[in-house]
């Protein structure tokens, strides 16, 4: 099968040759394993972007890409909407005492207000945005358009070169459910307690986001002509919520974007960071076949494959701490066992990283990650 056809075999829970490995791929650790610092590599782009290639051949190949490159698919006349999402993120070699080589670091603070809740219920989402576009972004306009406008093309140039070698790349677009965008740009102890004492104001919040987050999501892939779309979770599962705060909160939103995405021929990689074993049970009402359950380690995977069977996708999930200090030797027995448990009968898993793979991956430990499914099959 060529790469294209494995991984898509993977995901509609066929049967492959072998199973297909797709790390989730920033420019962090190519960058350093081509001689660059982290910094370099996010400062220049499209060396940045080269240093992916070039691990890919240097490795020999993989199957799929989740995201084509390290730039982001936003529609230009949406960017004074999506200037809002970016938040507060500082980057290596920026910031005074922040090492050259180290990761960018979200800073969690409150850009959001209770205040805003009331504007965002009267104006809808997109109003809101375009509203306080200076006091999120106070320069000039043109200069965020431009931005947007140099991401989407790259995002676009960099999945024609995968296509060109015959490697998917999965997600078109990508956009957080209502909860993880107002649980980071509120911040998780505000939001928290705004879910406890004004539930009803948060619900109609995010029922004034929802179908503005579709809307862009669906924009962009079919813009970039990916037809995927990653959502982006974290905060709404069973490591910081109930369940019926799920309930309420996240997988009513989840369902109402999955199905959208659905209903354009998309599929959802639904990027699961943290534990989410107890809210697996919830991913059976979403569409057969068309999701992938994209996981970081901490949830139990091999619970996912005994919950999902054959209704959805599996990806991951080797842990950043194998990738970093672990050996080849770990890592090819930990990928096996995910080859044998989670990918038996050769399909349902994609191999990958759990979340993306560490700036400070060891070589020999990735090589052994991707050669483990093209030496040893399923039991």
């Amino acid at each position: 099968m060529t790469p294209t056809e494995r991984t898509w075999a993977a995901i509609k829970l066929e049967p492959c040759d072998r199973i297909p490995v797709a790390p989730l791929m920033d420019v962090m650790f190519p960058s350093r394993h081509k001689g660059m610092t982290v910094a370099e590599g996010i400062a220049h782009p499209r060396r940045g972007f080269q240093a992916i290639v070039d691990t890919f051949d240097d490795v020999g190949g993989w199957d799929a890409m989740i995201l084509p490159g390290y730039s982001l698919p936003i529609p230009p006349h949406i960017s004074a909407v999506m200037q809002v999402v970016i938040g507060d993120t500082r980057y290596p070699g920026k910031e005074p005492g922040f090492a050259e080589d180290s990761s960018p670091q979200f800073i969690e603070k409150e850009l959001l207000t209770i205040e805003d809740y009331d504007q965002m219920i009267k104006l809808g989402w997109t109003g809101f945005a375009e509203k306080n576009l200076s006091r999120f972004f106070p320069l000039d306009p043109e200069l965020l358009l431009a931005w947007t406008k140099r991401q989407m093309e790259r995002y676009k140039t960099e999945g024609e070169l995968w296509k060109a070698r015959n490697i998917p790349s999965l997600c078109g677009g990508m956009v957080m459910s209502p909860l993880m965008f107002l649980s980071t740009r509120r911040s998780l102890v505000s939001f928290t307690q705004d879910l406890y004492r004004m539930p009803d104001k948060v619900q109609a919040v995010m029922d004034a986001m929802v179908d503005d987050l579709i809307k862009f999501a669906i924009e962009a892939a079919h813009a970039t002509g990916i037809p995927g779309v990653e959502l982006i979770l974290e905060r709404g599962g069973c490591f910081y919520y109930p369940l019926k705060m799920f309930e309420r909160f996240e997988f009513r939103y989840i369902k109402k974007m999955v199905d959208a995405f659905a209903a354009e021929g998309f599929i959802t990689v639904m990027h699961l960071d943290q534990d989410w074993t107890l809210n697996l049970p919830y991913f059976l009402d979403l569409p057969k076949k068309m999701c992938v359950c994209e996981l970081d380690s901490t949830t139990d995977i091999f619970k996912a494959k005994e919950i999902l069977k054959d209704h959805m996708c599996i990806m991951g999930d080797v842990p950043a701490s194998l990738s970093s200090i672990g050996t080849p030797s770990d890592m090819t027995a930990y990928c096996e066992k995910l080859i044998d448990q989670v990918g038996k009968g050769r399909t349902g898993l994609i191999l990958s990283t759990g979340c993306t793979i560490p700036f400070d991956t060891k070589f020999e430990n990735f090589q052994a990650m991707v050669d483990s499914v093209k030496n040893h099959l399923p039991q």
